[in-house]
């Protein structure tokens, strides 16, 4: 993309909060001057460039791997679907790099889940990246790779809305090489913007998703539009259920979770319970697997989720994972 003042004014802004010339309250007045025009591809881009060079990064045997992760912040908040449907990519073959964090408004985020399941999520840089060559998944706990991104935690919070920080996260995965990517958007216009900075970070593909009636999932509950991005074209549609042969379910039947519960339901998930958070995971996976070009198709895609979790190795990676996380503890 081609550099623009706005992308030079969010440059210069990212270099000041990293620099500490700046107070938390100018900085929260700045991010919500960002935040009411309407966050742009230049602004992500411009703080990206400045906050990935402080990234520590990860190495890894593999050519290609994934990431699932949304921005959070959507209007209708729901369980891990991203963090559960992980494993079950990871059980079928496919290098997982899952980059997440603490729910800073929600009731459970990645880590969160994760530690409940008895996981260690820091277990250090070393062990992460062997976890990610020797068993297709690793979690990268995002404090630790955005060592940076402290400068702005206070200011975040004063600002009290979605900021530019809420989407540059789940762009900014630490692993080095190519990835492609199944990302959430709390909202419909990030649809527009989200692609055109992927594809500046070099990612050849990707989904970009938004649920109805308001969510950073692929929905169970209607109509997703999707922003899917190949080679440098984005290409934008809807995915109905009805395409995936599922029914509508009601939001609440996929709500969020608080971390003990929520280890519960990746559990039965993964165990192979069948109710509306397994079709949630379904579609999400179906939706990752193609975004990879693990399958052809979305249908293809379902059926691979369902065996994957049916014949029990989606729910022996998780507990393989859990496992590895903590023999260096």
């Amino acid at each position: 993309m081609i550099q623009t003042e706005r992308s030079v004014q969010a440059n210069r802004f990212a270099c000041e909060i990293i620099d500490q010339k700046m107070s938390d309250r100018d900085i929260a007045e700045r991010l919500k001057e960002m935040a009411s025009q309407g966050v742009s591809a230049e602004d992500l881009i411009g703080m990206i460039s400045v906050f990935y060079l402080q990234c520590k990064r990860v190495s890894t045997k593999h050519s290609l791997v994934m990431d699932l992760c949304g921005t959070g912040g959507a209007p209708v908040r729901t369980f891990n679907v991203s963090t559960i449907s992980s494993f079950v990519l990871a059980a079928a073959g496919v290098p997982v790099a899952k980059h997440g964090n603490r729910s800073s408004r929600g009731r459970c985020g990645s880590a969160d889940m994760l530690e409940a399941l008895g996981a260690d999520i820091s277990p250090g840089a070393h062990r992460t990246a062997q976890m990610l060559d020797d068993i297709n998944f690793t979690f990268l706990f995002a404090p630790a790779y955005h060592p940076a991104m402290r400068h702005a935690v206070k200011a975040r919070r004063l600002a009290s809305v979605h900021t530019v920080f809420n989407v540059m996260g789940p762009l900014m995965n630490p692993v080095m090489g190519p990835r492609r990517q199944l990302m959430g958007v709390h909202s419909l216009a990030l649809l527009d913007i989200v692609p055109q900075v992927l594809s500046s970070l070099g990612v050849d593909r990707a989904m970009v998703v938004h649920g109805q009636p308001g969510m950073d999932e692929v929905s169970p509950c209607g109509a997703t539009q999707v922003a899917e991005l190949r080679d440098g074209s984005v290409e934008r549609y809807e995915l109905t259920l009805e395409e995936l042969g599922l029914s509508p379910c009601q939001p609440a039947s996929v709500n969020e979770l608080a971390p003990q519960a929520a280890a519960r339901c990746c559990t039965d998930v993964l165990r192979g319970r069948r109710n509306e958070r397994r079709d949630m995971v379904l579609i999400n996976c179906a939706c990752a697997f193609y975004a990879f070009g693990k399958t052809s198709s979305l249908a293809s895609g379902l059926s691979l989720a369902e065996m994957t979790i049916d014949s029990g190795k989606a729910f022996a990676k998780m507990r393989e994972y859990v496992v590895a996380s903590r023999e260096d503890s």
